[in-house]
């Protein structure tokens, strides 16, 4: 699974305005109602609301990973925000989350994202890759990243 296929310019937020949890995952959503992936934003707060409150998403290391199901996508759905400042998701190890990875699965497959944020996370977890991110000042360099990222890791599956 590529990354790529998902993430695309119009599903990165470069600069994240919220400064809170539930702002930012909302201005997430606001977001892919403004695509017109989403016609609705509510119902999904509410069930993402209570999938954090279950299961915080952030990770630790300045990352999040929200997550639901929704009757209104037929596949997989990502959007990414980048946050300078940082947000408070209640990490795990204190630190203010400045990745947020929000996705949305399919009803028949609740369980679609995990490949997808497994394949984000294993690009994340190259400090440069994550450092590269964050000083990112435009979504197409986050797609560059991305892309390089991509191709780098596909000669190196092909050399083991």
């Amino acid at each position: 699974m590529n990354l790529r296929d998902k993430l695309k310019e119009k599903t990165i937020i470069l600069p994240i305005k919220a400064t809170t949890q539930t702002d930012a995952i909302q201005e997430l959503l606001t977001h892919l109602q403004g695509i017109n992936i989403l016609t609705a934003t509510s119902k999904l707060m509410s069930y993402i609301d209570i999938n954090e409150k279950k299961s915080p998403s952030a990770a630790g290391r300045g990352i999040a990973y929200p997550h639901s199901t929704s009757i209104e996508v037929d596949n997989l759905v990502c959007v990414l925000g980048l946050s300078k400042d940082g947000i408070d998701f209640n990490s795990p190890d204190g630190q203010l989350c400045h990745i947020i990875l929000l996705t949305l699965s399919p009803d028949e497959d609740p369980r679609e994202h995990r490949k997808f944020i497994t394949r984000f996370r294993t690009m994340i977890d190259n400090p440069i890759i994550r450092s590269q991110l964050l000083d990112a000042n435009q979504t197409i360099e986050v797609i560059n990243i991305i892309q390089q990222w991509e191709e780098e890791d596909a000669l190196t599956d092909n050399f083991n």
